[in-house]
């Protein structure tokens, strides 16, 4: 333990957690790679979208539909 107990009781530890987060939040928000940000993190770059999701902005992304079309699509087996 980093602090006394006394001085943990006395509540100067509790904001470790959301310096932590606010830092995680700015690297996110700057365009850190989220792989990069989970990494230094200890964490998986999903469980950074959960715990972030408004650092994520879907409607910034562009998707090339027809390409995600083809990626996906089931091949075609000839009917014997």
């Amino acid at each position: 333990m980093v602090l006394h107990t006394d001085e943990f009781e006395a509540g100067l530890g509790k904001h470790v957690t959301s310096l932590r987060d606010s830092c995680l939040e700015k690297w996110l928000k700057a365009g850190v790679p989220v792989w990069a940000v989970a990494e230094g993190a200890g964490a998986t770059p999903s469980r950074l979208a959960l715990r972030y999701p408004h650092c994520f902005r879907l409607e910034d992304a562009e998707v090339d539909w027809d390409h995600l079309a083809k990626i996906i699509a089931l091949p075609d087996v000839p009917k014997s």
